[in-house]
């Protein structure tokens, strides 16, 4: 597959050889167009795929006629001051539905005493369903949606305890600015409520809750206490990759990103914390709407910092000297040397080991392989975390080294990463998404950070299928368990094999935006602009497809399906 990412170093020409080819003529002249500064809107391309992915006429009347629409009992709970037949609740195909509605009063006790009904759709203010809803939560609960099965996501066939759906905007009966959420990622709903004000909760499990003696807030915070408890208890947690609910907005609004801002939702992610029993405080990130959990470390693990390096001190002095403003001191730091040239080289070595003892050389004296050289000093590393840097980065703020520590410590997760800029302050890295450009690519590459246009992505800690090794972090034990990096993989995509074998023994890893660091290296470096380089570059791509076939195939389920895998910057693929 050729993406948007083979793009550096092409002509004028070539580009637009390319975008007729993949994209089609009206895509490469709205291109073109905003090239030239002329204002060129994207939502009847929006409304397009609308029209071609939702139920028409003839299928809804077929959903109304087949027994799967009576398979399953629901209870649609509201607020008050809702209206169910606005909300589109009368017109669903499935006709097996009752209603309820909260006040202040009610507890989840009561609500499940004076209802019956096997799931209980929890349906927000200012909402509009399509008539498919409750016919696509029933082919979700009885399994006949295509599902994630990989090793790094296998198929779950539990009944759904908790299901939610991708959502857009509704202004003028008209739909725009759609949100394709990944599949179930418990980090990200720690930073908002990003299941939405429409989700569904199996019966069984709001019985757990309710009898786990906890008070769990229904009323004023649009769910977001719910959401956040029956995370913890749901046993598989089902995503419909579709846009099933709008959030009526005016117009104005109609392309801007909805998310919660009730006051209420810092104290729902307080009583997440104190379900947890985790110590932490909950702080306001610095976009309305978005919070960040500030976990307390019980203690501070050692974490060895290993950092392969040949000559070019300077960037090699910028990252250590950005590692000493760290507010997180226990560390040590294993300089990989590997066939330095330079005499000033070795004299920095013997300077800066004086000055800190927490730094020391391990010699390798092999060829250059990337995996080989950071095994080789996992061995002699003392620490219970590991830290893989590359020696052109640099901390940009004293907590980073801290945050990244917090985020690999966490229960059930094997490696952390960070958010990497470049020098212009254009994104790096945000992630890794599997299958992108045929393989894997970083997520946002060469975009910049706080773009409404790709919130959330870019602002919240959350799970994702890999993490660059320019900045990885490890646990120890996770790193021997997989065997280590992969020394068939000598320069590139050891990063993306080692972290898929983390994922495959089932760790979580997590993308942390606040480990903010510099990656000085060029935006056209790894441009493979020789034969031979190509023909490495080539031969790892291929090997990382053969052996992770069925998981680049299965697609990347922290990244929906209905984006594009040309482009990093979470748009649609038209």
């Amino acid at each position: 597959m050729i993406s948007d990412f083979d793009l550096e170093g092409k002509n004028k020409l070539q580009k637009a050889v390319y975008y007729m080819q993949y994209y089609g003529v009206s895509y490469t002249v709205k291109k073109a167009l905003r090239k030239f500064g002329v204002s060129v809107s994207d939502e009847s391309e929006y409304m397009t795929w609308c029209r071609r992915n939702t139920a028409s006429k003839i299928e809804l009347k077929s959903q109304r006629k087949d027994a799967l629409s009576k398979r399953l009992s629901f209870v649609v709970v509201s607020e008050i001051g809702t209206n169910p037949e606005q909300e589109g609740w009368k017109k669903q195909t499935c006709k097996q539905v009752t209603f309820a509605t909260l006040t202040q009063e009610t507890t989840l006790a009561k609500l499940l005493e004076q209802n019956s009904g096997e799931y209980f759709i929890f349906s927000g203010k200012n909402i509009r369903v399509l008539p498919e809803y409750l016919y696509e939560l029933s082919l979700a609960v009885f399994g006949q949606l295509t599902l994630h099965n990989s090793r790094i996501c296998p198929t779950n066939m539990e009944q759904a305890d908790l299901v939610y759906t991708d959502e857009d905007n509704l202004a003028d009966n008209k739909r725009y600015r759609p949100f394709f959420k990944p599949d179930a990622s418990q980090n990200l709903l720690l930073n908002f409520p990003y299941l939405g004000r429409c989700f569904a909760v199996r019966r069984s499990l709001l019985e757990k809750l309710a009898a786990g003696g906890e008070e769990i807030m229904l009323f004023g915070n649009g769910w977001y206490d719910l959401s956040l408890q029956a995370f913890r208890f749901a046993k598989h947690v089902m995503h419909i990759p579709k846009p099933l609910f709008s959030n009526v907005v005016p117009y104005e609004k109609r392309n801007m990103f909805i998310h919660s801002m009730n006051e209420n939702n810092a104290e729902c992610l307080k009583h997440y914390l104190k379900s947890e029993n985790i110590s932490g405080k909950v702080t306001q990130s610095d976009v309305e709407g978005f919070f960040h959990l500030s976990y307390e470390l019980e203690q501070e693990p050692l974490v060895s910092i290993i950092i392969p390096t040949k000559d070019h001190i300077e960037d090699l002095k910028k990252c250590l000297e950005s590692l000493k403003k760290s507010n997180y001191s226990n560390y040590e730091v294993i300089l990989a040397e590997n066939n330095s040239e330079k005499k000033e080289t070795f004299a920095y070595y013997k300077k800066v080991i004086k000055e800190d003892r927490r730094i020391r050389v391990l010699v390798w004296e092999g060829d250059f392989n990337y995996s080989a050289i950071n095994n080789a000093a996992v061995e002699l590393a003392k620490g219970d975390l590991v830290l893989c840097l590359n020696n052109d980065t640099e901390f940009m703020h004293p907590n980073a080294l801290r945050e990244l520590v917090i985020s690999a410590v966490k229960p059930g997760v094997g490696a952390s990463g960070a958010m990497l800029y470049y020098g212009d302050k254009t994104i790096q890295h945000a992630g890794v998404i599997i299958g992108m450009g045929g393989f894997a690519a970083h997520a946002l590459w060469s975009l910049t950070d706080r773009d409404e246009k790709y919130y959330p992505f870019s602002l919240c800690e959350r799970e994702v299928s890999a993490v660059t090794g320019a900045c990885l972090m490890v646990r120890k034990s996770v790193y021997l368990e997989v065997g280590g990096m992969g020394e068939d993989f000598v320069v590139a995509l050891n990063d993306i094999d080692f972290c898929l074998k983390i994922r495959a023994a089932g760790y979580k890893i997590l993308f942390n935006p606040y480990a903010k660091l510099f990656h000085y290296e060029s935006k056209s470096r790894g441009y493979e602009d020789t034969a031979e380089k190509q023909e490495r570059f080539q031969a790892e791509i291929t090997k990382l497809q053969t052996k992770w076939e069925e998981e680049i195939k299965a697609g990347d389920p922290f990244y929906n399906q209905n984006l594009t895998l040309h482009r990093a910057d979470y748009s649609m693929d038209v």
